[in-house]
């Protein structure tokens, strides 16, 4: 019975590491996401996916890297 105790122990920790491993990459390629933004910062700043124009002011809109 100790031995089966144990047993479930560390499949339940082999498993939450094995979890906790894929957040962390998941986590790290949000880390370096290029976004794009009007350089006189309209809408408080907002960011979008895509490359183009402003739709504020209609100005390019240039490349920023999400931190």
């Amino acid at each position: 019975m100790k031995q089966f105790i144990i047993l479930i122990f560390i499949a339940i920790n082999f498993i939450g590491c094995s979890q906790g491993e894929k957040k962390k990459e998941k986590t790290s390629s949000e880390i370096n996401t290029d976004v794009y933004q009007c350089p006189m910062k309209c809408n408080n700043g907002q960011t979008y996916d895509k490359a183009g124009d402003c739709p504020v002011c209609g100005m390019d809109l240039e490349k920023v890297t999400k931190t």
